[in-house]
């Protein structure tokens, strides 16, 4: 059996026992751990892979390691799934295999996953937020979904139905009942009856069983509801209205325990006052126009992925042409701009057949002439859409079956609230701080009268002389609830109860004057009322007062986004000022040519004029990111913090989190002090490794190396080097430079030259330290890009060893 066919088979019996035993969440295996099986090269394993994935005859994962499975096997034991070529990263098998219920993309389809839900730019923020709260509430709420033919009504319901089955609401393998109103008429409309409630059948003395009795404990979708006749509907509305139901022909009732989903085109049905009644919760699906130009774009994204997903095929779309689908309108909602892309899609399909194309292309001539003449309001919305496009690198946008485009897989991303990966920008921990936060988003909204009827007048007259000066003043609504504060201390000390007490602030925010102001207003109330308050509230009045002072002032971390490309900072800004957050995002540009000194000077020029008094969180691509770090904390006299993570979905994370009222640089803390420390440690190793550096390439290597660029070899692996010291969390030592330095250069000559050690303990050091060799493989792999080698496996055991004594040091 050759080498190929072998490998074929040992994932094929892999994936056959994985299937029959149901480990689907171990099922696939990767390269490393085929080439310890079969004991063979795992270089020649991974071309032999790719050779089968490119066959079809393997699927694959978008995760590391890179997973294979086969495909015969799956396809044979799950026939009517559809699984792509390529796993995206979020998902998994299970994602495409037990999901079976008409077809794949139909479900996918209708899942709360597809809508754009985020507050700033969605108009179905209202509509899943009504939907999740009536299948939140206890026991659930019968919910009326209304909107217009085509607006995705339907759809809405059975997303509603999947949600059901997320939360656990109803049974996760069960299925909604569902019943399209439009095919009873009066002339059948006792055959739905008989559906939903069941039959007694006389002849046989046998009870046939309606959709309410087998349907216990699960959703029923009453499609087009307001389509049927009336009696029919009075029928349901009593059963709903009594919680019971009885079967024709019978005299025995049964409890209804289904949760009843309706759709309707029109509201006219409310005009039946038990319909309030029987449907607690009612949704308004909007129309297509109404909804935001990036709720749009996802829709045409989605339709265009599922197109491809259908005939298997590659569909390509130009930007010119995509915004010609966004900002046209279209009568039949979303129904009628399906059917446009369809129809294109067909267009296109003609072309790649008789020009025998890799993929079908859409472009202006495959656009239906009712789309071009149906764009209106250009100049309202045409920012707004390429304030989004603009974030999208490539003219073209690309939909295959092996995998999801990227494009929507970005504003999928942007569409989450918050960015899990950003954490270090959170909510204070601080319960005092939270306090007064809470306590000043209550005062800047309470009426002025009920505070003052409140109060005591002869507090305002102790502390208003003390705090006049101070810019809360500027706000009478939050004196007067700094004020109320106070007085609540007064009356629970004269009371004989416990005055607040909070843990200490582990970090004040408050401002010095503000302390001092706190001191004299904590003193003058001891003296005047004649009590001793709590330390605990000079650090709550001076945070109310320096809180204040910032909601009053507005003033917001500053974002400035630095990049060496042009175009990139300023899309970036563009899109994240379009967002209406509350602070403006500033963007510069950085120049590769320049020194390090001067691109520093650029921004620290910048950010003092854009610094409102809170600092400034610099994201930026640039590569010399603990230099910059270095440098800029010598000259820089403000706050600031820097992020390498220049992605939109972490700055529309970073952009939402500084709005917080209690958020500072301090609580940011990106760089703490162990970070700082460890940044300057790697600045000085930088500075003293680049002297052995130069010695080591000028005096040894250059003299003993034939393929390679000895400086170019020589600065790639000492960076390489850092990271790996970074990963590993070990001390830099020149002795580590050296053999890394020595031994990595003349691997990678061997490499060049296709003569590779082969060293017999390498299989065993790999299996024995699998995360040390994960973590190699992982920082090796830019090597391979740059001097276009493979490592083999037994390479990899000498690299291993170099590494060993300083983990178990």
């Amino acid at each position: 059996m050759e080498k190929k066919e072998q490998v074929f088979q040992h994932i094929h019996l892999d994936t056959l026992n994985k299937i029959k035993n149901n480990e689907f969440e171990n099922i696939g295996l990767d390269a490393l751990g085929i080439s310890l099986d079969l004991k063979m090269d795992r270089a020649n394993i991974s071309r032999l892979l790719n050779q089968l994935y490119n066959e079809g005859r393997l699927i694959k994962t978008s995760t590391r390691p890179v997973l294979f499975v086969d495909r015969s096997s799956l396809d044979s034991a799950f026939q009517s799934s559809h699984i792509p070529s390529i796993i995206p990263k979020n998902k998994n098998i299970q994602d495409y295999i037990f999901d079976q219920s008409e077809n794949n993309i139909q479900n996918h389809v209708n899942s709360f996953s597809r809508y754009i839900t985020n507050p700033r730019h969605s108009k179905m923020y209202e509509p899943i937020k009504k939907a999740k709260s009536a299948l939140l509430y206890p026991y659930g709420l019968n919910t009326l979904i209304f909107g217009e033919l085509g607006s995705g009504r339907f759809q809405f319901a059975k997303a509603m139905a999947n949600y059901a089955k997320e939360i656990k609401f109803i049974d996760e393998k069960s299925k909604p009942d569902i019943i399209e109103c439009l095919a009873y008429t009066m002339a059948n409309e006792d055959a739905l009856i008989r559906l939903l409630f069941g039959e007694y059948i006389s002849k046989s003395d046998t009870l046939k069983k309606g959709i309410f009795q087998t349907s216990q404990n699960n959703i029923v979708i009453l499609n087009n509801i307001d389509q049927l006749p009336s009696r029919t509907l009075s029928t349901i509305y009593n059963a709903i209205l009594d919680n019971s139901f009885t079967p024709l022909n019978y005299n025995k009732s049964y409890k209804l325990s289904s949760l009843i989903i309706g759709t309707a085109t029109t509201q006219s049905i409310l005009k039946n006052t038990d319909i309030r009644r029987c449907f607690p919760m009612l949704i308004d699906i909007p129309n297509l126009h109404d909804r935001s130009i990036a709720e749009k774009l996802v829709i045409i994204l989605q339709y265009l992925q599922d197109e491809a997903l259908l005939i298997d095929k590659t569909i390509r779309i130009s930007k010119d042409a995509l915004s010609c689908f966004v900002m046209s309108e279209y009568k039949g909602n979303l129904a009628h701009l399906r059917a446009e892309i369809r129809q294109a899609c067909a267009m296109g399909y003609q072309k790649y057949i008789d020009n025998n194309s890799f993929f079908i292309d859409i472009g202006f001539d495959e656009i239906s002439t009712p789309v071009l003449t149906n764009i209106f309001d250009i100049n309202e919305r045409i920012s707004e859409l390429y304030d989004t496009l603009n974030l999208f690198k490539n003219d073209y946008l690309f939909f295959s079956t092996h995998q999801q485009n990227p494009e929507l897989l970005l504003l999928y991303d942007l569409n989450q609230k918050t960015s899990n990966e950003f954490s270090n920008v959170q909510k204070t921990d601080e319960e005092l701080i939270n306090l007064c936060i809470a306590d000043i988003d209550s005062a800047s909204n309470i009426q002025l009268n009920t505070i003052r009827s409140i109060l005591v007048h002869e507090i305002y007259d102790v502390v208003y002389p003390l705090l006049e000066n101070h810019s809360i003043c500027k706000n009478e609504n939050l004196l007067y609830g700094l004020l109320l504060h106070i007085s609540n201390e007064i009356n629970r000390i004269n009371s004989n109860q416990s005055p607040s007490s909070f843990p200490k602030l582990t970090s004040k925010i408050a401002r010095s004057n503000d302390y001092s102001y706190a001191q004299k207003v904590k003193k003058s109330i001891e003296n005047h009322y004649k009590i001793s308050c709590s330390d605990t509230e000079v650090d709550y009045i001076a945070t109310y007062l320096y809180l204040s002072s910032q909601w009053i002032d507005k003033k917001y971390i500053q974002l400035l986004i630095a990049s060496t490309d042009n175009e990139t900072a300023k899309n970036y800004a563009d899109y994240l000022n379009s967002q209406n957050f509350k602070t403006y995002a500033s963007y510069i540009a950085l120049s590769s040519s320049q020194t390090i000194y001067e691109n520093m000077t650029i921004l620290c020029k910048k950010m003092e004029q854009i610094d409102r008094g809170k600092g400034v969180i610099l994201v930026t691509d640039y590569p010399s990111i603990q230099k910059l770090q270095f440098l800029l904390s010598k000259q820089y006299h403000g706050d600031f913090v820097i992020l390498n993570d220049m992605s939109v979905q972490n700055l529309v994370s970073i952009s939402e989190k500084i709005e917080s009222l209690g958020i500072t640089i301090q609580s940011i803390n990106t760089f703490d002090e162990n970070e700082s420390s460890q940044i300057n440690q790697i600045f000085s190793i930088e500075s003293h490794a680049q002297d052995l550096l130069h010695d080591i390439q000028e005096k040894l290597l250059s003299e003993s190396l034939v393929f390679l660029n000895t400086e170019k070899a020589c600065k790639s692996l000492f960076n390489v080097l850092l990271n790996i010291i970074n990963d590993l969390s070990i001390q830099y030592s020149d002795d580590l430079l050296i053999k890394f330095l020595f031994h990595m250069s003349f691997t990678l000559e061997r490499c060049i030259r296709k003569e590779p050690y082969a060293y017999p303990k390498a299989r065993s050091l790999i299996k024995n330290n699998s995360d040390l060799y994960n973590i190699l493989d992982k920082n090796l792999k830019i090597l391979n890009e740059i001097f276009s080698i493979q490592i083999p496996t037994g390479e990899m055991g000498f690299i291993i060893e170099i590494f060993l004594p300083y983990i178990h040091a």
